[in-house]
């Protein structure tokens, strides 16, 4: 007779090894993988199109000349501060001194011209009514002094144009604000409408252009905020906000894409124009949502499983199950990020889900 302690023995055995091998004929030829899970957390689910771009002036003017001639003297230097009126630069007058000195001969003779034909007026009036001349004569005396008072027009007219012209020799700010950039030297030729400087009101905001693929323009409006950064500072992030969205297309090398303009801070003043920016576009956020990886939906531990396409399915880790230590979860999302998925139903946060599945070495 074999004693109890014996019996219990064995029969503990027996199980162990039945575990085992159901164990190994659940895990088959899976034996050899290693199933990688993720915790199910809350944070913020971003969706985000990247973009590069150009930095300009927000508000910038630019100072034409109205005269041609030679640049005489340049009074400003880039990145000067300058105020509304400031004389900034000066056109030799020498030519139009010289025509503004005939011009007051011309005009000063139309004044002698009038006052001597209406001196005559006057006296043919008085022999008029003595009938000592015609009728006729005293219409002529009419038509000398109307003659003369249109060649004073004339005159004061081609005057005021020279006189203008010399104002015009100096070239003033038409804002208080900073120099961008010069385009002219002493003694350089400078004909009508050259443009001589660039100003700008402020540097603190700056006006960023990004292009953006025309599978992506879709997702682009007005006040989202944009994120970029420059070479120069590759560590630093800059905000800006779209102002808007142009419709006209950009084609380059079979590629479409279209632009859309971005007012972004410059407080510290370290952007500067020309600059190119690696641009990130936040198009849509859910913050303090529950989240998995993206790569959960794409990753399965079981052939047979039926996977349907309008079906959203996760691998949640459970305990020994008949062989199985997951199990499939059918999920409700929202919004799908960049990185992470929105859960809406389904899950709980710090559930385990399946996001990869490695060979074993």
């Amino acid at each position: 007779m074999q004693k109890p302690g014996i019996k219990t023995l064995i029969s503990a055995v027996i199980v162990i090894v039945l575990i085992i091998v159901i164990s190994t004929r659940g895990c088959g030829k899976n034996s050899n993988r290693e199933l990688v899970y993720d915790k199910v957390t809350k944070g913020n689910v971003k969706k985000t199109i990247s973009a590069t771009g150009e930095l300009a002036i927000l508000d910038s003017v630019l100072v034409f000349n109205r005269v041609g001639g030679i640049i005489e003297n340049v009074y400003i230097k880039p990145d000067q501060k300058v105020s509304k009126g400031q004389l900034l630069m000066e056109l030799d007058s020498t030519g139009i001194k010289q025509s503004i000195v005939k011009a007051e001969s011309l005009l000063e003779n139309a004044q002698l011209g009038i006052t001597s034909a209406q001196s005559d007026l006057e006296g043919e009036k008085d022999l008029f009514k003595d009938n000592l001349i015609s009728k006729k004569a005293l219409e002529m005396s009419e038509i000398e002094y109307k003659a003369a008072l249109n060649k004073y027009k004339m005159a004061k007219i081609d005057y005021d144009i020279v006189a203008k012209q010399m104002k015009d020799t100096k070239v003033y700010s038409p804002i208080n604000g900073i120099v961008i950039t010069i385009n002219v030297a002493p003694s350089s030729q400078a004909v009508v409408s050259t443009q001589l400087a660039q100003l700008a009101t402020s540097l603190s905001k700056m006006l960023l252009t990004i292009n953006v693929d025309e599978s992506d323009i879709g997702y682009i409006k007005g006040g989202q905020q944009v994120i970029f950064s420059v070479s120069a500072y590759p560590d630093k992030k800059f905000i800006g906000t779209i102002s808007q969205v142009l419709i006209n297309p950009i084609k380059y090398g079979g590629l479409v894409s279209y632009q859309a303009i971005v007012i972004c801070d410059n407080s510290e003043l370290l952007l500067k124009p020309g600059m190119t920016a690696t641009a990130t576009v936040v198009v849509n956020e859910r913050k303090d949502v529950l989240m998995v990886l993206n790569q959960a939906f794409n990753v399965s531990p079981d052939d047979t499983a039926d996977q349907k396409e309008t079906k959203k399915i996760v691998w949640k880790k459970t305990g020994i199950l008949k062989g199985k230590s997951y199990k499939s979860i059918e999920v409700k999302t929202g919004l799908q990020g960049d990185m992470y998925t929105e859960i809406t139903e389904g899950l709980k946060e710090n559930d385990e889900i399946l996001i990869r599945i490695k060979e074993k070495k």
